[in-house]
């Protein structure tokens, strides 16, 4: 019996398709433009309750970088506030300072809330401001998610697909190393070296099975999150 070699190359790029993502398929984020009835006096009230809550959340909260608390605990506590008062928001995770990117690349979260039916208004977090599309437009394109548990299922799947990603990858890499040695080994130590063989095929197919259930989940997540 000859071992065979696995060429497997896993990396991020697997989700590309749903995660480059920016607005979904049904969902259209409009931006706060001269096109609003100034009559309207539920969208100009609910500009104002973004303004306000974004400026009151700032002056009492304190940016911490590391995980202590980031831009994702503030946009879910600011969702809170803005669902309290009555509008709808949804969290948004992507990176406002680049043009195009992929989920490696998300570094930031922020609020977009719903001013009015299909109007759409970006809150920055952690700066206490709201973001115009004519400001930075970066700020009305991300992945969405209806509430802070969402996010955190999502971050939390994230950091098991990384984590089982490398696992993975290091599985393949150990089996096609002992491939490779019994392949180029005499009769005897083939013998020797078989049953090490079949442990190194069952731990990485194991760890395959590991990396494809989180990649399905998290895929859900994006998707329905």
């Amino acid at each position: 019996m000859r071992g065979k070699t696995l060429t497997i190359i896993v990396v991020s790029a697997v989700l590309l398709t749903i995660l480059s993502g920016c607005i979904d398929s049904d969902e259209s984020i409009w931006e706060i433009d001269d096109t609003i009835d100034p009559e309207n006096e539920t969208i100009w009230k609910n500009i104002r309750i973004c303004e306000e809550v974004a400026q009151q959340y700032h002056e009492t909260h304190t940016y911490i970088q590391k995980d202590v608390f980031d831009c994702d605990n503030m946009a879910c506590d600011v969702w809170n506030i803005l669902k309290t008062e009555g509008i709808n928001a949804k969290i948004v995770v992507g990176n406002p300072d680049l043009e195009e990117y992929g989920i490696e690349d998300w570094n930031h979260a922020w609020i977009i809330a719903e001013v009015s039916p299909n109007t759409w208004l970006a809150i920055e977090c952690t700066s206490g401001c709201v973001v115009y599309r004519e400001d930075n437009p970066r700020y009305y394109y991300g992945h969405f998610f209806s509430n802070p548990k969402s996010l955190r299922d999502f971050n939390q799947l994230y950091k098991e697909y990384q984590i089982q990603l490398n696992e993975y990858n290091n599985a393949v890499d150990f089996y096609n190393a002992i491939v490779n040695e019994y392949n180029n080994a005499n009769y005897f130590t083939q013998l020797s070296l078989k049953s090490g063989l079949q442990v190194a095929e069952l731990e990485m197919k194991q760890k395959e099975r590991d990396f494809y259930t989180t990649k399905a989940k998290l895929e859900a997540v994006l998707e329905y999150g």
